[in-house]
């Protein structure tokens, strides 16, 4: 007798992240991503809101140019924020193009045509982290120096603060070629490697005193002025000196920055949320200022992850000191990921069926459609319990209301007490749930004959 495992489209053995990384850039993982996501109607009408804002920053530049992703752990924050930013910047990913390839999965003209439309006039390069994979072990490092870094490892300077300054005056007279041609010679090291390290500012103080011996008589000139102040950095230095760098490594391009679990991040503390604030107002500021006089292609955007909306995390800390109607008017656009979308996403992922089985399935409840009902109906519930032809097919071995009451479930496990993190009614949690079921060794369903259960 056919098995179940005959009725699915993808195999649902297959493996399935559990947790979307927006700093995983792996190759055969992002083609996977690419290709498992899954765009609702709803998600697509988002995209759309952001491309659209984006698309129109050359000729109407605002200073509110952040973007709130938020939704509960697992909901798809992750995964928004990270092909944003991957469609945007039109990453190459293998021999393909993220847009072309995200336009294939959203199957939208709509987003086609502005995605089209941003890539053509308004090249942009993307800077995409994990804040709290970069916020350092002490935690208490600011939200500014931690998007300095970000900035200056994704257009490739060293992410010593100290270091890059000196890369950075370099580069800006003119002989960082030359300083790093001197340091191989010198230290019988290429620069780049040996940047990285501890012993980097010794060295190259040593190969300062010979590329520039007036200015440093000694080999430890250099090294004996570091740390006194020369590369702080602040919102409004770090607002224009992206546009500077970026200027200067990226020239004629824009940068979106998509910063993950800012939510996190900022949430019960109120010196973190001023320093979003400060850092979003600059950023705003100088690139209206710099798009009107035509000195910027367009305005840097950037686009953060929460599990709470904007308004819930400002409401959480002293509302006094932080003006809400403000910020909200720096992040133009919110979007909140909704839970209803689950279902929709789960039956994609995991349970799509192949043509023949849709066929299949169709007449088996074509048949038994009363049984079903009557036997698979819960009584004494407001819930809609009701089972249609295409719920049944669309959803096998589940039945519609199940997803419901998986999600509802997982979501009261997140508020019991002392509940672990990752528990949550969210995508990955009904999804890898709803693979499990399917090939747990003890039931595997997938080995179970059709119309079994």
């Amino acid at each position: 007798m056919e098995k179940m495992r005959s009725l699915f489209a993808k195999s649902v053995e297959r493996p399935i992240e559990e947790v979307i990384k927006v700093t995983q850039s792996d190759e055969k993982a992002l083609l996977t991503e690419m290709d498992e996501y899954v765009a609702t109607e709803s998600i697509r009408e988002n995209y759309i809101e952001v491309f659209k804002e984006i698309a129109e920053g050359p000729a109407n530049p605002r200073e509110g140019i952040g973007i709130w992703i938020s939704g509960f752990f697992g909901s798809g924050k992750s995964s928004f924020a990270k092909m944003l930013g991957y469609t945007v910047a039109n990453r190459k990913i293998g021999d393909s193009c993220a847009s072309d390839l995200f336009k294939k999965t959203a199957n939208d003209g709509r987003i086609s045509d502005l995605l089209d439309s941003i890539n053509r006039r308004i090249p942009f390069d993307s800077v995409i982290f994990d804040v709290s994979m970069d916020s350092g072990h002490s935690g208490n490092e600011r939200l500014t120096e931690i998007l300095y870094k970000a900035l200056l490892k994704g257009l490739d300077y060293a992410v010593d603060f100290d270091v890059a300054e000196l890369e950075i005056a370099l580069e800006g007279d003119g002989r960082l070629g030359r300083f790093e041609q001197l340091f191989q010679e010198t230290i019988k090291k290429p620069w780049a490697l040996r940047r990285q390290i501890g012993l980097a500012i010794n060295e190259a103080s040593v190969v300062l005193n010979h590329l520039d011996p007036k200015t440093f008589p000694t080999p430890d000139s250099w090294v004996s002025g570091v740390g006194q102040g020369r590369a702080d950095i602040d919102p409004n230095r770090l607002a224009a000196r992206a546009f500077e760098l970026a200027s200067r490594r990226r020239p004629g391009k824009a940068l979106l920055f998509v910063i993950d679990e800012v939510g996190q991040f900022v949430s019960r503390s109120v010196e973190k949320m001023l320093d979003l604030q400060a850092i979003i107002q600059a950023f705003g500021v100088e690139g209206r200022n710099r798009t009107e006089r035509r000195q910027a292609v367009s305005p840097f955007g950037i686009a953060v992850t929460s599990q709470e909306k904007l308004n819930e995390v400002v409401t959480a800390l002293d509302a006094r000191r932080i003006e809400l109607a403000r910020l909200q008017d720096r992040f133009r656009i919110n979007i909140d990921l909704r839970q209803t979308d689950i279902s929709e996403i789960t039956a994609r992922r995991v349970l799509e069926k192949n043509a023949e089985a849709e066929r299949k399935l169709g007449a088996l409840f074509d048949a038994h459609s009363g049984r079903i009902r009557e036997c698979c109906t819960l009584e004494r519930t407001s819930r809609n319990v009701d089972i249609s032809r295409d719920e049944f097919v669309r959803l096998y071995p589940y039945l519609p209301y199940q997803i419901d009451l998986c999600i509802d479930i997982v979501s009261g496990l997140r508020l019991k007490r002392g509940a672990q993190r990752h528990v949550g009614g969210s995508n990955r949690t009904i999804i890898k749930q709803a693979q499990q079921m399917l090939v747990n060794e003890r039931t595997k369903l997938v080995d179970a004959p059709i119309g079994d259960l």
